[in-house]
């Protein structure tokens, strides 16, 4: 399991560069939780070398811009090895929290 924990606060066009999961490693499966201080901030998520999974999907609310891991359903997509990118779009100025967590094909089906 690989797990990124970040805040942004302006636009990000690839929120998981510079992370450990700037490239995921290989088969598996991304659980992206987000919260927004702002009801208006979207994010965008690409997979290597096609369109968009998602565009332009609203991140929910929170006073702290903290996503919570027990209340949040996370935008859960399964990955390949490759660059997948996490644009967030910051509309009015807020706090953008960002859990990301991969889960290899071998942890998801009970194995090491």
């Amino acid at each position: 399991m690989i797990s990124v924990n970040r805040f942004i606060t302006a636009d990000d066009a690839d929120a998981l560069a510079s992370t450990d999961l700037a490239n995921v490693p290989g088969p598996g499966q991304l659980d992206i939780f987000l919260a927004s201080t702002q009801n208006d901030s979207v994010f965008t998520f690409t997979g290597p070398g096609v369109e968009p999974v998602a565009r332009l999907i609203r991140i929910g609310q929170r006073t702290n811009g903290q996503p919570s891991l027990a209340d949040d359903v996370p935008y859960s997509v399964p990955v390949d090895t490759g660059h997948y990118t996490l644009n967030i779009d910051i509309v009015t100025a807020a706090t953008v929290g960002i859990v990301a967590i991969y889960r290899s094909m071998e942890e998801l089906v009970g194995g090491d």
